[in-house]
């Protein structure tokens, strides 16, 4: 209320208007009014100027507070009408409209024609004690907006000065209105005329149940005759009523069913949605699983490709042991044949100076010994050298063999060094040729000094003492490559690097010890390589030397065979604890494949119980259809029946029109007889 008073008086000074006090005191009486309930505007019998009933007109059309609005007996002018009809073509909120005692007329009139078109909330107009039907061309304005309007049911339009050409437009223009059930037409002039167009009105339009016709000089047949059509239009009404009380119950009964359906639906997807979850995450749970168990499967298909990957290594280095013994034993045959011609052509000689010689040969054997265990003992890298060398080839077997066992653990703990093994072994072949050529030269050596003398024996020291300087390179070389290797394998593997530095530290103390004892030597033999007659007690010393180094080179040979011997059932048993393993795996991988057909089961289980269930709600679904369709069956059959009672009545309203028509044309022949 303050609103619609605070706007009434913001528009007065924005239109320049004094407020009246009527309005204003009105106002703020109604805050009391207001608390009992009351929504009533009643400015009547105050009188308005038009410009304050254009500010209230456009108050009106926006308020939302008031459900009746009065003016009456304000005496109204027609721009006064106007002001108050344009706010209520807008408004949408009253549904009381009182007017009567302001003598309106002309464009007044128009104007209510107007707002009655346009507005579509208004029930009840009273119009009472105007002019309406004083000019025909405004009282048609109003009878067209009228006859378009689809919300008014009480219309009042008594003493309005309407004639029966007023009556015949207003009958005209209710023919095509639905909603106006009541209607007052007293104290007019309607008239005969006004009276059958009424009547003819009424075949047309059956909403009409209340029709007030009183002092309107109209026939008592045709009023009888209206009765008769009223009655007919109140039974039809009450019929209506009855029949939309029962579809407005229907409709409510149809929305309680559908929403209890919709429930029930919301109900089943809800249980679907939370199902279908479950199974999303016993999915998951499931493919995690899966991919797990198959990430164990290739770790233990990678540590079996790699144990595999170490078996044929191993036969490959066994295979390279056999065929190294094999090109020793052949070169030990050719050289003991050489040396026996040598020994046939020189004995002459070699029993002359056999005592000194023998003693320079010792010497020599020494130093071929201490060689021959260098070279065994780098033989990883080296695979044959001269007759000097043997006892280090030896050695560098026993280092390969040491390399083969750090490279198992090695490819254990990880495959990655094997690429750095294979280029050590290609280093080592490439060194080994090289060995090769030093030993096809020295081999050449030992056959001129058979033939030569004592110069060629000089030139045969150098020659040693130049390979023996190579091959002390070769071994600085190679400790070198080892630390690098050892300090590698130490940052890794802490616990094998102990054992291996260990080992590795006694084995450089016995390498240091015998280059020392080399370096000795080499001091005596090139004090004693003067002595021409030494050579041929050395060639026969190193002869019987030789015989006992094949024969110890033959033990070792053994060994090594028994070591790989061993070495292949550890291998062997490696594979078998890791079939084992595989084996378990297995066992692992088909129990879960077990769980995952039950798991599949189960929920094959729970699909067939949602397909149950959404077969028994579809059956439910049916039936309920069903009973829809009986139902509408019934409503079709009491349709039926309305429209067969509206074509009796129908028949019996012609029947009584024909005599009604009969009579009237009786009469006027009687009153001339």
């Amino acid at each position: 209320m303050e609103e619609f008073r605070y706007t009434y008086a913001r528009l007065c000074k924005d239109n320049h208007v004094e407020p009246q006090e009527c309005v204003l005191s009105y106002l703020k009486s109604f805050e009391s009014t207001l608390k009992r309930g009351k929504t009533v505007l009643n400015l009547s019998t105050n009188s308005l100027s038009p410009k304050t009933c254009h500010v209230l007109g456009k108050v009106i059309a926006t308020d939302r507070t008031f459900v009746e609005i009065k003016f009456a007996d304000c005496m109204l002018s027609e721009d006064a009408v106007k002001g108050l009809c344009h706010g209520l073509v807008t408004n949408s909120y009253c549904k009381f409209l009182d007017l009567k005692g302001n003598n309106i007329r002309g464009s007044g009139v128009e104007a209510v024609g107007k707002m009655l078109r346009h507005n579509h909330t208004i029930a009840s107009v009273c119009l009472e004690w105007n002019a309406f039907g004083m000019l025909d061309n405004s009282f048609a304005m109003f009878c067209d907006g009228v006859g378009s309007n689809d919300a008014l049911q009480a219309l009042d339009l008594r003493n309005n000065q309407i004639s029966h050409d007023g009556a015949v437009e207003l009958a005209a223009a209710l023919k095509r209105n639905h909603t106006l059930r009541a209607l007052d037409l007293r104290w007019n002039s309607v008239g005969l005329l006004g009276g059958r167009a009424i009547l003819e009105m009424l075949k047309t339009n059956k909403t009409i149940c209340r029709l007030e016709l009183a002092g309107n000089n109209i026939p008592g047949d045709i009023l009888k005759s209206i009765d008769l059509a009223l009655s007919q239009n109140e039974d039809r009404a009450l019929l209506n009523d009855d029949h939309k009380s029962k579809l407005t119950v229907m409709a409510k009964h149809m929305k309680q069913i559908e929403h209890d359906k919709k429930l029930e639906i919301s109900e089943l997807m809800d249980t679907i949605d939370k199902q279908e979850d479950l199974m999303r995450r016993s999915k998951r749970s499931t493919t995690t699983k899966v991919d797990q168990l198959q990430n164990a499967l290739e770790e233990r298909k990678a540590t079996f490709n790699s144990l595999a990957a170490k078996l044929a290594m191993t036969e490959s280095e066994l295979a390279l042991t056999e065929q190294k013994v094999n090109d020793g034993n052949m070169l030990i045959a050719k050289l003991k044949q050489e040396l026996t011609i040598k020994v046939s052509e020189h004995q002459e000689e070699i029993r002359r100076d056999h005592e000194e010689r023998a003693k320079l040969e010792a010497k020599l054997y020494k130093e071929l010994s201490e060689a021959h265990d260098k070279n065994i003992q780098l033989e990883t890298k080296v695979e044959d050298l001269d007759r000097k060398c043997r006892m280090q080839q030896e050695q560098i077997f026993e280092l390969k063999e040491q390399i083969t066992h750090l490279q198992a653990e090695m490819k254990l703990k990880g495959s990655h060094f094997d690429d750095r093994i294979q280029q050590e072994k290609s280093r080592h072949r490439d060194e080994m040729k090289e060995a090769e050529q030093l030993r096809h030269k020295e081999v050449a050596r030992v056959r001129q000094e058979s033939e030569e003398t004592e110069t060629t024996l000089r030139e045969r020291i150098q020659r040693l003492e130049m390979s023996r300087l190579e091959l002390e390179e070769d071994i600085s070389r190679l400790k070198n490559s080892n630390m690098v290797e050892k300090i590698q394998h130490e940052e890794q593997l802490s616990l094998a690097k102990q054992k291996i530095q260990a080992d590795e530290e006694n084995r450089y103390r016995q390498m240091e010890e015998k280059l020392r004892v080399s370096m000795t030597l080499k001091d005596e033999v090139q004090s004693r390589c003067n002595q021409q007659s030494s050579t041929i007690s050395e060639l026969q010393s190193k002869v019987s030397s030789l015989v006992l180094e094949l024969e110890n080179a033959k033990k070792r040979v053994e060994e090594a065979n028994e070591q790989l011997a061993e070495k292949n059932s550890i291998s062997l048993s490696e594979v078998g604890k890791v079939r084992i393993e595989l084996n378990q795996t297995v066992n692992k991988l088909e129990a879960e494949r077990k769980l995952q057909t039950e798991l599949r089961e189960k929920l094959g289980d729970s699909d067939r119980k949602m397909s149950e269930q959404l077969l028994r709600h579809r059956e439910i679904l049916e039936e309920k259809e069903t009973e829809i369709e009986s139902l509408k069956r019934r409503l079709k059959a009491r349709e039926a029946e309305v429209n067969n009672i509206r074509e009796e009545e129908m028949q019996r309203a012609q029947v009584l029109q024909m005599a009604v028509m009969n009579y009237v044309g009786k009469v006027p022949q009687s009153v001339d007889k």
